[in-house]
């Protein structure tokens, strides 16, 4: 077999056999190498493995962390709301009080008049509409914070 090869060889000139000699070389070069390279970029299941627990790890922590800012969220959000809530019942406190004053105020006023009617036997005339109309405002405004709050309540 050797002995064909040689007669073939033979046949060959300088530069076929620097040629042949060079893919010779090349090839037994990258059968050596191309092993090591091919296991130095490549993982094997082992890696791998360990790679697929600390993700997983990973996404265990990552999710407890967004279920906490969940529920810090929605626990903030209560918060704020009763806060709302709590300051549109002092509101709504505070028109109450206005109205009655409003209210005191007005009867003392008929009061003074019928008095004033009574000592000088002469009729007052006058009108105010000034506390019917704030008596309305107030209610009107009482009616949209009981509206805003059945709202933020049921939501």
């Amino acid at each position: 077999m050797f002995k064909y090869i040689s007669e073939i060889l033979s046949q060959f000139s300088m530069t076929q056999r620097i040629m042949a000699l060079l893919i010779v070389l090349s090839s037994i070069i990258i059968i050596t190498i191309a092993p090591k390279l091919i296991d130095a970029t490549t993982q094997d299941c082992v890696e791998l493995s360990d790679k697929i627990k600390r993700q997983k790890a990973d996404i265990v922590i990552l999710n407890e962390d967004v279920e906490s800012l969940k529920q810090q969220i929605r626990k903030n959000s209560q918060e704020c709301t009763d806060e709302i809530l709590r300051r549109e019942k002092e509101i709504m406190e505070e028109i109450d009080n206005l109205r009655n004053s409003i209210e005191r105020n007005t009867q003392r006023r008929n009061l003074t008049k019928i008095q004033d009617t009574i000592s000088n036997e002469r009729i007052i005339t006058i009108e105010d509409d000034r506390p019917k109309m704030m008596m309305d405002g107030l209610k009107k405004i009482k009616r949209n914070i009981e509206i805003d709050m059945d709202n933020r309540i049921n939501k």
